[in-house]
């Protein structure tokens, strides 16, 4: 399972430490704030009463209430107040998986506190929930070291219902981090501060946090009694979301031991209550587990529901993150056209003043040209002057607008890049050999396969941040990769990848996402059209102490062959991945005096194709 969903799993039971108790009727806080209509901190009070009300009910509806609050703070000039409320907002993104919003209203709520140069009681919370960030995004060694400090800082304050968050947050980190000891050790210490402060729902919410640690390191039957002694607790309290987190983790347990009609029942408790509440991601996930348990428990018609209902809030989750993406490119776009208008407009108003300049002072030299003869060769310095810094300007000008449409034209190809390697019928097509080991009940060849690809996945969205990647790396994903697609083969597929001990190094870098569309390129148009004895291989050498050279080389049909059998087809297959590449390696190689070569050549005996081979010629990086 990701880290991410890990993370998500166990900050879920843990949201409702900062969320308010109040037993506040929503019709009565809809009262309240229809009340108070001036933008004031009464209103700003009553906004934050009802995020509180929607956080445990229906999350989605807490944020319109946080923004329109942080505005009204904003308009106050209240910057403490408004990074509290940042803080509580990107807490509302971190518990519905939204990391990205999260961080970026996190770190300015940091940024606002160190321009005022706040004192650690109130810096506190915002580290806090930075750690739980950077957790979320897979950075565990940056979220314990703040998540460290948050502790260090709360030991010079009194014991709260604050302060078992710190701990919790740090043995979530440690979890992360495979550092089972400390995470349980810190957990404990969680669950002993708050029978401390003698807080029972806190010391609820921890005993089911410390449930959910024992079912991720093996333990189940100690996680599955500890999550039954906290469900009629959240019945009572009516804690929809975190009693339908028992639930789906009191499934996984059961499914982990084996018992997968155990699980059944769980899990659909916990899908009624994603389904009502309309939380897509957790209702995304149980399906996914009732398919299996379904699958295992021979009920086909409910598995095939499950798996129907996966792919529908799948799609709908896709979709809604391209559409997010769009309109964050669109608006990085619009804001780094805005800055460059107003670069223009002042440089603009430079050369205005410059010209001002000019005709003043030739004004002032035509009226005393006579008596000050130095002046006026000190004004026909100034013009000169004022002409150069005018032409110097406007070459800037120039080379700023030349340099961010470079810059948009790269981020274009690095996305098209990473389309190319994320190929849908390449997804397709291995979740289904995953699903089909999963039918047959062979649980352990599809944990497997499944456990690869999720770390090719993640290994790819990686990487697609960095820009570059050593050797040892890449030669790890393409073997993840070609493992994968050795399923599809059904293992009619031998292929060997060999790497020179001079370029075997983590040193050296090369751009990433640039060798495997040409091995997909081999797959798809030499080999799958081969019955069998379908060989490929990859060899990557240091020929030189500059160069690193990749050589895929396949006995497939050949090129000519591959385009004839495409012609055919209704619908002709346009290598989507081959030129993705082809456009990205234009701008690696712009104004480079090294650059990255390709070279495809046909294989032959005779008159008969034997195969292909593209030979990369590419320049090391030191990173």
């Amino acid at each position: 399972m990701q880290k991410q969903l890990f993370f998500l799993l166990s900050l879920l039971f843990f949201s409702t430490i900062t969320a308010q108790e109040k037993n506040y009727q929503l019709d009565s806080l809809l009262q309240k704030l229809e009340t108070t209509k001036q933008k004031d901190t009464l209103r700003i009070n009553n906004l934050l009463a009802l995020s509180n009300y929607h956080f445990l009910k229906d999350i989605e509806k807490s944020e319109p209430y946080i923004k329109e609050a942080i505005n009204i703070s904003k308009s106050l000039n209240d910057l403490l107040r408004t990074s509290s409320l940042k803080t509580e907002l990107a807490r509302v993104y971190v518990t519905r998986g939204l990391f990205k919003e999260a961080l970026t209203h996190s770190l300015e709520a940091v940024a606002i506190l160190d321009s005022i140069n706040a004192n650690p009681k109130q810096k506190i919370q915002a580290q806090n929930i930075l750690s739980t960030v950077y957790r979320g995004y897979g950075n565990n060694e940056k979220s314990l070291e703040t998540a460290l400090k948050v502790v260090e800082l709360s030991k010079q304050l009194p014991l709260d219902d604050k302060t078992v968050r710190y701990y919790y947050n740090l043995g979530q980190t440690y979890t992360q981090l495979k550092d089972f000891k400390n995470a349980e050790k810190s957990t404990l210490k969680a669950l002993e501060i708050a029978k401390q402060i003698k807080n029972n729902h806190l010391e609820m919410i921890m005993t089911s946090v410390l449930g959910d640690y024992y079912k991720n390191v093996g333990e189940y039957d100690k996680a599955i009694t500890i999550l039954k002694s906290s469900i009629p607790y959240y019945e009572s309290k009516k804690q929809d979301r975190n009693l339908a987190s028992s639930y789906r983790i009191l499934g996984e347990s059961e499914s982990l031991k084996g018992n997968y009609k155990a699980a059944i029942p769980y899990y659909e408790k916990a899908l009624e209550i994603f389904d009502r509440t309309g939380n897509l991601h957790y209702a995304k996930i149980t399906n996914q587990n009732l398919f299996i348990a379904y699958s295992i428990a021979n009920n086909r018609e409910k598995a095939k529901l499950a798996q129907q209902r996966y792919n529908v809030l799948k799609d709908s989750l896709d979709s809604k993150e391209r559409k997010e993406l769009l309109v964050d490119m669109q608006t990085k776009y619009e804001t780094d056209k805005i800055k460059s208008e107003k670069d223009i407009a002042e440089k603009q108003l430079q050369i205005s003043n410059l010209e001002s300049s000019k005709n003043r002072n030739l004004f002032i030299g035509s009226s005393i040209i006579a008596a000050l003869i130095l002046l006026s060769s000190l004004i026909y310095y100034s013009r000169f002057k004022a002409k150069k810094q005018a032409e110097i300007i406007t070459l800037e000008l120039k080379e700023t607008q030349k340099r961010l449409a470079l810059e948009k034209q790269y981020k274009d190809s690095e996305l098209k890049a990473l389309k190319a390697q994320m190929n849908p019928h390449f997804i397709f097509n291995a979740l289904n050999s995953i699903q089909d080991y999963i039918v047959l009940n062979q649980k352990n060849l599809a944990s497997d396969y499944l456990g690869k690809f999720a770390d090719l996945i993640r290994n790819y969205l990686h990487f697609s941040d960095t820009g570059f990647i050593s050797i040892p790396e890449e030669v790890h994903n393409l073997k993840l990769y070609l493992e994968l697609e050795k399923l599809r083969f059904e293992d009619a597929l031998d292929y060997q990848v060999t790497v020179d001990d001079n370029a075997n190094s983590e040193v050296i870098k090369i751009p990433t996402m640039l060798v495997q569309p040409y091995v997909e390129n081999a797959l798809k148009h030499g080999l799958l059209h081969k019955k069998d004895n379908r060989e490929l291989s990859i060899s990557i050498s240091k020929p030189s102490e500059n160069i690193i050279q990749c050589i895929v080389e396949d006995n497939g049909i050949g090129r000519e062959k591959s385009k004839a059998i495409n012609q055919k087809r209704q619908h002709q297959h346009k290598s989507f991945a081959l030129k993705a590449t082809t456009e990205r390696l234009d701008l690696l190689n712009y104004g480079k005096e090294q650059k990255i070569g390709v070279e495809i050549l046909d294989l032959k005996q005779g008159d008969e194709a034997t195969g292909t081979k593209v030979i990369l010629n590419i320049p090391i990086v030191n990173k």
